[in-house]
């Protein structure tokens, strides 16, 4: 596999409304359609809104383009991984795999486990079974996943 693509992480702003929204249509739209039946773009537009105004969110960027967002949560009990989206152009690069393993190592040093949630018929499944992620629930429609220390 080659390295990974450079990029940089920054704190998100109001300004980053479009570009939140832009990300969750291109990557979850066909799986929220899909499990839920509808797309709501209004709520979408509302959330990416108030996500982009929170602490816990990133802008994931390569050469000062916007190309993916990261919202982590850290608790005391564990670090919730909320959000992890890459516009399609930019997904297999090693980006997520970079992030992620740099949520493993902290989990590890905190002795705490990494969480996260994803839509039941998303691929990305995979991809968290290969970093390490057990499902520790699933529903009809979500998965919930856990990366021990």
């Amino acid at each position: 596999m080659a390295p990974p693509v450079n990029f940089t992480l920054r704190s998100a702003n109001r300004d980053d409304a479009p570009p939140f929204f832009q990300v969750i249509d291109q990557t979850r739209r066909k799986f929220i359609i899909a499990t839920w039946g509808r797309w709501d773009e209004s709520r979408v537009q509302r959330e990416s809104q108030e996500d982009c105004l929170s602490a816990k969110a990133q802008v994931i960027q390569i050469q000062n383009v916007a190309v993916g967002v990261l919202i982590v949560e850290r608790l005391q009990t564990h670090i919730q991984l909320d959000q992890i989206y890459l516009l399609p152009e930019y997904q297999r690069l090693g980006i997520c795999t970079v992030l992620l393993n740099k949520l493993i190592a902290e989990a590890r040093q905190t002795h705490i486990p990494v969480r996260l949630q994803v839509i039941a018929i998303n691929p990305a499944q995979r991809f968290y079974k290969r970093l390490g992620f057990t499902v520790t629930e699933e529903t009809l429609d979500l998965v919930r996943m856990e990366r021990s220390p």
